[in-house]
This record gives structure tokens, sequence and C-alpha cells, in this order.
């Protein structure tokens, strides 16, 4: 990495294929950006930035990865032609690319709120069973008639895990 290159590292609280299929979405919607190609595989978009008439591009890369809390974690780099840093002298460069990863992320943000969040690091335990007073409530709808012998049986052993 070198001193004109920015990065940025967030994590946004949606599925890893949501993110990434968002991001497809996302990029041929900011003016001069286009996506150069796309690994599937390491869930990474290359993307180019046109940065002048004469056709300059300045690169940037998003790679994606699933997060143990259940989000999706984002890293985007964004390195500048090295042709445009020489005739610009690196002045305003790294600025530029601080600008490109701020595209990026306001138009992802966007466009994500499409998109189902999931709930970060939340293990949802199964809410506890009373068996016992689960049986007899199933055994008082069998007397009244509501449900089936057969009804019952097939409940209460499920109850029980039989």
């Amino acid at each position: 990495m070198t001193q004109f290159d920015s990065t940025r590292e967030i994590t946004v609280p949606f599925s890893l294929e949501d993110t990434f299929d968002a991001l497809r979405k996302a990029i041929p919607k900011i003016s001069n950006f286009k996506i150069d190609r796309i690994d599937e595989i390491t869930k990474t978009v290359h993307i180019k930035a046109r940065v002048n008439a004469i056709s300059l591009y300045d690169n940037m890369s998003v790679s994606l990865s699933q997060m143990q809390n259940g989000g999706t974690g984002i890293s985007i780099l964004s390195v500048p032609n090295a042709a445009n840093t020489m005739m610009s002298g690196g002045i305003g460069t790294s600025g530029q690319n601080r600008r490109y990863i701020d595209k990026i992320t306001q138009t992802l943000s966007s466009e994500l709120k499409n998109y189902q969040q999931v709930v970060l690091g939340q293990q949802t335990a199964p809410p506890s069973v009373n068996i016992e007073e689960e049986i007899r409530k199933i055994k008082r709808l069998l007397d009244d008639g509501i449900i089936t012998q057969g009804e019952f049986d097939a409940k209460k052993k499920q109850l029980l895990d039989l």
C-alpha cells in the first residue's frame, strides 16, 4: 500500500449474499464508476473510477466477508492510477480516494435499505416449554373433543422427543 492509497473497514447488519448483491447493484449507480470484474468465490468487486477525460482510471476493490456476529465485513481499498499520481504530484490523490470510498459506502448503504437486516450477535434460544403442562393442555383438547386421539398421540410424542 502506498501513501496515496485509502482504505475503510466497516460492518453492516446484512447477510453476505444480500450485501454482495446490493454492492453489484450500487456500483453502476455511481457516476464515472464501472465494475471491472467480480470474483464470486472471494466476494470481491473490482472497480474503476474515471479520473479525467483522457481515460485515466483509479482502481478500487471491495471485499466482503462473513462476520461471526452474522453481519458482513466490508473492506474497501482505493488505489490511484500511477500516471495520475505522477501528473498531480500526489496532490489531492488521497482526498480523492477517500471521496471514492465515501461514494461507495453511501450508495451501498442506500441500496441495502432494500434488504432485510440480520440480528447481530444474538443466538436465540428456543422458548422453554413445560412439557408436563403442554401435555395436560392437549389432553384437555382431546377430552373436549377438539382434537383426535391420533393428533393427541402425535403431539405428545413430539413434546417428549420420541
